[in-house]
């Protein structure tokens, strides 16, 4: 039997309600595109679950705000670590993960239709909750991409191609990403994350995980340029990432960024030729 944890949309909305504390009002409406939900009262917050892993920006309306409204967001791709105050670490990890805090909306907010800047991407995460003072609407998560679906009816496994896809090819669409969406290094301070970096020379590019680190690793490509070669065939991120570990080469050692002795890895100086045999 094949699971797919996927979205089969762009535009994608929570699938149930996982907690719901405090004065809340109207949380169930949270769950389609037009419902109307109020929060008010210190400490309120709702959890929505949206069944599956997912990745991307939120979207939603403000429908009536006050001068004392706020917002905050908190991510976490497990109910574990579900928590009004703090998201799961995506860079650095605290014992208490809490590192990564929340996602504060500027204040004071204002009436209307909001989405999340491209900075503050969240890599992944299934449950997000909502702190706050104030009526919401037309929840949505949008930019989801790289689904795939084919079935043979003729073959014993119909759903051969798809488990196939999800296996290597649905990683590489998922780490293949604009050029200004790097993680910023050093890490921005606790709290806080940010996802605005230039990543290389050009884009787009592959990088080694779509939350994590966000960055050109010689070590990931030599895995995932062969699946990339045998499956979408869309070699220009990892042309694009080679030029980037080429034209920051040591030019006395000819050593490339983070391979060879100094990360105890002679095995990732060579992995860089190998990618560039795949790809040109």
């Amino acid at each position: 039997m094949l699971s797919i944890l996927h979205p089969k949309a762009a535009r994608y909305w929570p699938r149930s309600l996982k907690r719901v504390v405090g004065s809340v009002q109207g949380s169930k409406n949270l769950l389609t595109n037009n419902g109307v939900a109020t929060l008010s009262g210190n400490q309120s917050y709702v959890t929505l679950d949206f069944g599956i892993e997912i990745g991307g920006l939120i979207s939603m309306n403000f429908d009536s705000v006050a001068p004392t409204s706020g917002v905050a967001l908190s991510f976490t791709e497990s109910p574990m670590f579900i928590n009004p105050l703090a998201s799961d670490d995506s860079s650095m990890s605290a014992i208490n993960n809490t590192y990564d805090g929340v996602e504060n909306l500027p204040t004071p907010l204002v009436a209307g239709f909001w989405t999340q800047p491209a900075s503050r991407l969240r890599g992944g995460f299934r449950f997000l909750t909502y702190c706050f003072h104030l009526n919401l609407s037309g929840f949505h998560f949008q930019r989801v991409f790289g689904y795939f679906f084919a079935s043979d009816p003729v073959f014993h496994d119909k759903d051969f191609l798809t488990k196939i896809w999800y296996a290597g090819a649905y990683t590489l669409q998922t780490n293949t990403v604009p050029l200004h969406t790097g993680r910023q290094i050093p890490f921005v301070p606790s709290p806080g994350w940010q996802n605005d970096a230039t990543l290389g020379v050009a884009g787009p590019i592959i990088v080694d995980g779509a939350k994590r680190d966000r960055a050109v690793w010689p070590g990931d490509m030599g895995v995932a340029v062969p699946t990339q070669f045998v499956s979408t065939n869309d070699l220009l991120p990892t042309k694009n990432a080679l030029s980037t570990m080429f034209a920051a080469i040591d030019p006395k050692t000819g050593a490339l960024p983070e391979s060879g002795p100094s990360t105890q890895s002679d095995r990732k100086r060579y992995l860089p030729c190998l990618d560039t045999y795949w790809s040109v």
